[in-house]
């Protein structure tokens, strides 16, 4: 029975349908950001133009069948004695051979020189495929400078030219000097070699004829041996690999022109094979892991594939298979386009001829994938029988130990009967909660793949099958921990959703924990004034989000690194608002076990936020500057409130008051607003204007010092340029 062709499939035939047609030199990207799904591509794609080769070859076989004695000689006899003459007219073969090399960049990242490690891979290839022999033959025999190419163009044959020494074809020389010197070594053999008489100064006309005779061959016959046996011993990629370990050699245009010389090696001889299998044969080189790899190397290989790879009449298909946003921000923070104008999307369109971008994958292939992964990384199917007799040999053991205390009840002593009997119970209740445990965690993967109604997961389970490893991990460990650490486990459904949002968006999930915890310190703080020391705990995760988003856009440069790692913003807000309702105490429940969310970004939005300073300021009696997100949630009546913590003198303390009611001075206003028109309308002193202007502000005022602090706490806090609505309508799109 037939299966069904995944989506997969189908976009690996399409891509190899195009391959077979493409001319060479041609350069293809397969732009996908998950790896493991180009492998699977790479494969299905190789297994696909193989199908095809093989079919044509049907419809049209090659001249010469591999692997009989009879072809191998007369391939080393056409090397010796034959140039090949390749011209347009094999491009219309209709029979076709493809080759597939994989080049695993991150194998070569340590190499000064990444792209001499591409061509060393193709070097070793070809001699694993058509044997060292045959290309150390090939390299000896067929030498091609300007001067044979001229003499292969200007002949009127159609495919195999003679080799010529003195006009007479070198097969011919060599058909006539073999049996002279066969004849002359047997003579020699034979009879001895003669000489003359030692008084005379010369020698007989027989050792002259001789050394005419053997000189030429003999000499040719030598060198032929001399240059094989150093090619067998000196292979292609041992020369490049002695090049690049001369000091200085590898910064040359030296080391370029030795490499460029070998393709240029690898490049003839493919088209010798053309010429005498009578077919097409295409190299295609499939370039993976090179997103792994540091900027500088990327850009090396990128240039090498435009430079080395691509030249005319070269039979290379270079596969790239990456991810496009990890390389562009690679090509455009190298060293290499200093001085230039940094766009990666055209230089990488520069190269790249045929651009395929693997589209999304569906959700029933997302759940299948995640499936197949679960049960990859699941326990042994055997386990279940192991538990079953760790119980019923626990059982076994209580029984015998209970037997045995009963029996010897006056030789041991009372106090060692429990100690006894207690390790059977103990293990007895640590596989009850090991089947709990395992059943909690298939739970909770069972329901971010489910088809039916709590398949909520559908929007947020990504392609990248690395993400899906995560998730998978993640929920093993921390039910585990929670389980461990005697707490009560939680349902399978929440479980699943909290790793998947602290996988899918690690920096706004940090940042309502950073927001959650300075809202306790700050309860702690005012617990004198509000009568409070603690926060409403059942307060969603969203509306926690919601107050201090204009804060978080405020710092949205500070963190752009941070926020890249985030996945779409508006399926954030669909997550926390509708589909899962957390809340602050869920939140500080999961957040000991929370294993899948790094720590340091926590810790890099607490510095940039400046709550590190709140409990240290707790007995302080001088008033602080406020966070940005604190003075965005006031009123005028908090304004009013927090201004008493300034000590100004009581009248004008009043007047402050009243005109901040009259001008709607409010939290916003007061960040948003400009502060010479703050100034004017609350009519200040300096210094008790300096004071306001840093404790609200957090900046000194402009007439006081023109030049703004560039620190990064105060740098966070200068949106006067910016209107409150381009702020809102910013957070929705990804930084």
């Amino acid at each position: 029975m037939a299966t069904k062709d995944t989506e997969d499939d189908i976009y690996a035939y399409g891509l190899s349908v195009a391959l077979t047609k493409v001319a060479a030199p041609s350069t293809v990207g397969l732009y996908s950001s998950c790896p493991r799904r180009i492998q699977g591509l790479l494969r299905k794609i190789e297994t696909n133009m193989k199908k095809e080769s093989e079919r044509r070859e049907k419809k049209y076989p090659p001249a010469q069948k591999k692997g009989s004695l009879w072809n191998f000689l007369s391939i080393l006899l056409r090397m010796i004695f034959y140039w090949p003459k390749w011209s347009d007219k094999h491009k219309e073969r209709k029979n076709f051979q493809y080759i597939f090399i994989r080049f695993n960049a991150w194998h070569f990242t340590g190499t000064d020189k990444l792209w001499a490690g591409l061509v060393i891979t193709l070097c070793e290839s070809f001699q694993t495929i058509f044997g060292s022999f045959l290309i150390s033959i090939f390299r000896t025999s067929q030498q091609i400078d300007e001067s044979v190419k001229k003499t292969i163009k200007e002949s009127c044959e159609k495919e195999w030219i003679a080799k010529k020494i003195c006009c007479l074809p070198l097969w011919l020389l060599t058909l006539v000097t073999a049996p002279l010197v066969i004849g002359l070594i047997a003579v020699v053999i034979i009879v001895g070699f003669p000489v003359g008489d030692s008084s005379d100064d010369g020698i007989t006309a027989f050792e002259s004829m001789a050394i005419a005779t053997l000189g030429l061959p003999a000499a040719g016959a030598v060198r032929f041996t001399f240059l094989l046996s150093k090619n067998l011993m000196f292979s292609q990629d041992f020369n490049i690999q002695r090049l690049m370990d001369k000091p200085r050699m590898s910064t040359q245009l030296g080391f370029m022109n030795e490499v460029r010389k070998e393709v240029e090696v690898l490049t003839n001889f493919i088209r010798f094979m053309e010429v005498y299998e009578r077919r097409n044969i295409r190299v295609v080189l499939e370039i993976t892991n090179l997103d792994r790899c540091t900027p500088e190397k990327i850009v090396g290989v990128l240039e090498a594939i435009n430079i080395l790879l691509s030249g005319e009449n070269v039979p290379f298909i270079s596969i790239l298979a990456i991810d496009p946003r990890v390389i562009v921000k690679s090509v455009e923070s190298s060293k290499s386009f200093e001085g230039m104008d940094k766009n990666g999307y055209l230089f990488l369109n520069r190269i790249v001829t045929l651009p395929f971008t693997v589209p999304e994958m569906e959700i029933s292939s997302k759940r299948s994938v995640f499936r197949k992964l679960v049960e990859r990384q699941s326990e042994f199917p055997e386990d279940d029988e192991i538990e079953e007799s760790q119980e019923i040999s626990y059982k076994a053991e209580r029984s015998q130990v209970l037997e045995e205390s009963f029996m010897e009840s006056g030789i041991l002593y009372e106090s060692q009967i429990p100690l006894i009997s207690s390790t059977p119970d103990r293990r007895e209740h640590n596989v009850t909660i090991q089947k709990t445990v395992k059943d909690l965690i298939k739970e909770s993967l069972r329901v971010i793949s489910d088809e039916g109604t709590e398949g909520t997961f559908n929007d947020y389970l990504m392609e990248n099958s690395i993400y899906m490893r995560r998730i998978i991990n993640s929920v093993r460990v921390s039910i585990i921990i929670m389980a461990a650490r005697k707490r009560e486990l939680p349902p399978a459904k929440e479980v699943a959703a909290w790793i998947v949002l602290a996988n899918q968006w690690p920096c706004r999930l940090s940042w309502i924990l950073q927001c959650i915890e300075d809202d306790e310190q700050r309860a702690a703080i005012d617990k004198n004034v509000t009568g409070e020391d603690s926060i409403d705990e059942t307060k969603c995760l969203w509306d926690v989000f919601c107050e201090s988003r204009i804060e978080l856009h405020l710092i949205k440069d500070q963190i752009k690194n941070l926020l890249e790692m985030d996945g779409d913003p508006e399926l954030f807000e669909m997550f926390l608002k509708k589909d899962f309702l957390f809340t602050i105490k869920k939140a500080k429940f999961f957040k000991a076990f929370t294993v899948n969310l790094d720590q340091s970004i926590k810790k890099e939005l607490e510095i940039i936020r400046g709550s590190k300073s709140l409990k240290d300021t707790i007995k302080s009696e001088k008033a602080t500057p406020l966070k940005t997100g604190l003075v965005l949630q006031m009123n005028e009546d908090d304004v009013c409130k927090e201004m008493k913590k300034l000590k100004f003198n009581e009248t004008n303390a009043g007047k402050y008051m009243q005109r901040i009611k009259e001008n709607n001075l409010n939290g916003r206003a007061l960040l948003f607003g400009h502060n010479n028109e703050i100034k004017n309308a609350l009519q200040m002193s300096m210094g008790e204007w300096t004071d306001f202007s840093i404790h609200f502000l957090g900046i000194k005022p402009q007439a006081v010092c023109p030049a703004r602090d560039s620190s990064p706490y105060l740098t966070s806090v200068q949106p006067s340029a910016i209107s409150v609505e381009n702020l809102v309508v910013g957070e929705s799109t990804r930084a």
